[in-house]
């Protein structure tokens, strides 16, 4: 890297160090609020209720992604986030009264509104990564930025399960509900701080008009990908991802309580354990692939994933006095292997499209992203009620095997045709 270069990514990272505090902050808030309500009610013979809250907090991105991706590039960011965050701390306040009586309808509202937060945050923070950085930077700032929001998952996840399991005082509300409440409440607040910190810039397509058609226009656009063909795979892969790894945290939460009745605390490592491996994976790929050369690991990050999901389930069923670790390392394999097949594909997607249109192209993304998520919650229902956690592990494992065979063949497919 020369001196130039230096200097124009340290002022980077100095403008979108406080964009990156705020998806933090929000990140383990939703993960350390969503991780909490699903033990608690997984503990209350409620592990259905896993499936209706993906929904909820999938149909936001299914309903109104063609308005945040209209947001990002209409306003400044720093703007959206602002609003974003208000929005947030709303929710979370819905969310901590929910969790304090056990009102699970309060509960489902406040995925639903965090859902729909998340659905206007993507697009202004994923577009402003090419506005920062080179082209050349952009997957190592994707990989840094992974493993940033990556630890505010595993912090989330893994907080949320000792939390619940403390007991400081005698309270007529379980005391670990009244700590998971005010603390949310807390954090939110500090993401609202963070946000005002966000560096300002002028938004580059002032004059787009507002995607009144809402999902009708996000239908709209996914089919123009079709005339992208690398972009389309980068979408398709992307919707994968989301789809199996969602569908994977679900079955290895009833997978701990129920099968292995493991503590909340436990439960939750196994979760955290996968986000590890995520973090591997994702400085993995930023060594191994660039915005140019990135195709070659998405196959075997797919079929790696695939394997390692069938050893999980394998492991699961077995009684051996080792079992726990030996499930937290396959889980951690499992993770390394989805960061490897992650990276480069939101890199692509980011840098792809044009720069008056890069949030456009992103709510495309999370639309067909979260129509996947909203199917793995579906899909979850149906499994969770027919057969053993253990064995739903190794279905996955084999649709993944079978999904990195076809991303194989789809590669071939594009070459052959660029080649004529």
């Amino acid at each position: 890297m020369t001196n130039e270069q230096e200097i124009e990514i340290r002022q980077a990272r100095s403008c979108f160090f406080a964009m990156a505090a705020t998806y933090f902050l929000g990140v383990f808030n939703d993960n350390y609020f969503k991780q909490a309500v699903l033990l608690l009610a997984v503990a209350a013979g409620l592990s259905g209720l896993q499936g209706q809250a993906t929904e909820l907090f999938s149909l936001p991105f299914i309903l109104f992604s063609a308005y945040g991706g209209w947001l990002a590039d209409r306003f400044a960011k720093k703007h959206v986030v602002i609003g974003v965050k208000f929005l947030e701390l709303v929710a979370m306040m819905i969310g901590a009264y929910g969790i304090l009586t056990l009102n699970w309808n309060c509960v489902l509202a406040m995925v639903f509104l965090m859902g729909l937060q998340s659905t206007l945050f993507g697009p202004a923070l994923n577009g402003s990564i090419p506005e920062l950085y080179p082209k050349w930077y952009v997957t190592k700032a994707n990989a840094i930025l992974k493993l940033v929001t990556t630890i505010a998952i595993l912090l989330g996840m893994a907080i949320a399960g000792f939390a619940l399991d403390q007991d400081w005082i005698n309270t007529s509300i379980p005391f670990g509900n009244i700590l998971i409440a005010v603390s949310v409440i807390i954090v939110s607040l500090f993401g609202v701080i963070t946000s005002f910190g966000i560096h300002y810039r002028e938004p580059v397509a002032k004059r787009i008009p507002f995607p009144w058609a809402g999902p009708l226009m996000s239908i709209k656009d996914s089919i123009l990908l079709k005339n992208d063909k690398l972009l389309l795979l980068a979408v398709f892969c992307d919707v994968f991802f989301y789809f199996i790894s969602l569908l994977a945290i679900l079955v290895i939460n009833t997978l701990g309580l129920q099968e292995l009745a493991y503590t909340k605390s436990a439960t939750s490592i196994l979760s955290v354990s996968l986000m590890v491996g995520v973090c591997l994976g994702s400085f993995l790929a930023s060594k191994i692939t660039s915005h140019e050369k990135w195709t070659h690991v998405l196959a075997p990050g797919a079929i790696g994933m695939g394997i390692c999901l069938v050893l999980a389930g394998y492991v699961a069923s077995m009684t051996i006095s080792f079992q726990f670790g030996l499930i937290l390392l396959v889980l951690a394999c499992v993770g390394t292997f989805g960061g490897l097949f992650l990276i480069p594909v939101a890199s692509f997607i980011q840098v792809r499209p044009k720069a008056g249109s890069k949030g456009r192209i992103i709510a495309v993304a999370n639309f067909l992203a979260f129509i996947g998520m909203w199917c793995s919650g579906r899909l979850f229902t149906t499994l969770d009620t027919s057969f053993q956690s253990s064995l739903n592990l190794k279905f996955l494992g084999i649709c993944s095997v079978i999904i990195g065979g076809c991303i194989y063949s789809l590669l071939l497919y594009i070459k052959k045709q660029n080649g004529k």
